[in-house]
């Protein structure tokens, strides 16, 4: 039951932020009716509900307080850009949406939407498969008692597959908005998100696991197999 009422909570968070980052900024530029937006706003609830199942199935996760990320100043700074920066990336993608969309040319933007789509429901797809295998290992970045270290299914692939799945939707979004802007902005903000968060992560993975995760991390790549 306790679980049930924290998913609710969550779901209701979850409702939360995708009208901060979407719906909010989607009326106040007059596009709230669009159907991109509308499947967007969609697909970033379904993208998130394996958090949900996660905590269904396992229990509450680590407290904000635990997270190797927000102990360490490099990550509270990190946090921040990224927190400002996804921010400004949604609203000035739906921005510049708002009054270009109805001028580009229409096979470039049948393109860009069907690439967006692709990369979106990709970005489903490995979200729900990584977090289902990482089972009760999906968490903020602690280590647990009973860590142990996940080599197999699409983690035999690529090490960071979550992170993967944020940046397929992230791109996906900027696609279908047709924001080239918004686009230069989510780079950087990966950069900083994602490199700080890898780093952090894989030198905890390292002190826990030792030669066994050194040798996991030379026969995988980090976020897009055979590339990096």
């Amino acid at each position: 039951m306790a679980a049930f009422l924290k998913s609710v909570g969550f779901i209701f968070a979850l409702l939360a932020v995708i009208a901060v980052l979407i719906v909010i900024p989607a009326a106040q530029f007059g596009v709230a009716g669009n159907w991109r937006v509308v499947f967007l706003s969609i697909s970033y609830f379904v993208f998130f509900l394996g958090t949900v199942w996660r905590v269904v199935r396992y229990g509450q996760l680590a407290s904000r307080q635990e997270d190797r990320q927000v102990q360490a100043t490099s990550g509270r700074i990190a946090s921040l850009i990224t927190i400002v920066g996804l921010l400004s990336v949604h609203w000035l993608s739906l921005y510049t949406f708002s009054f270009q969309y109805r001028t580009v040319n229409i096979a470039i933007e049948q393109y860009l939407t069907v690439t967006g789509i692709a990369l979106i429901c990709a970005a489903i797809l490995v979200s729900q498969v990584a977090i289902k295998t990482l089972g009760k290992f999906f968490d903020r970045l602690t280590i647990k008692s009973d860590h142990q270290l996940v080599t197999d299914g699409i983690y035999s692939l690529i090490r960071h597959p979550i992170y993967t799945s944020y940046i397929l939707l992230f791109l996906g979004f900027c696609l279908m908005l047709q924001s080239l802007w918004g686009f230069g902005l989510l780079l950087i903000v990966c950069v900083i998100w994602f490199g700080n968060r890898i780093t952090i992560e894989e030198q905890m993975l390292e002190e826990r696991f030792g030669e066994e995760y050194q040798s996991y991390s030379q026969q995988t790549k980090r976020l897009f197999p055979y590339i990096y």
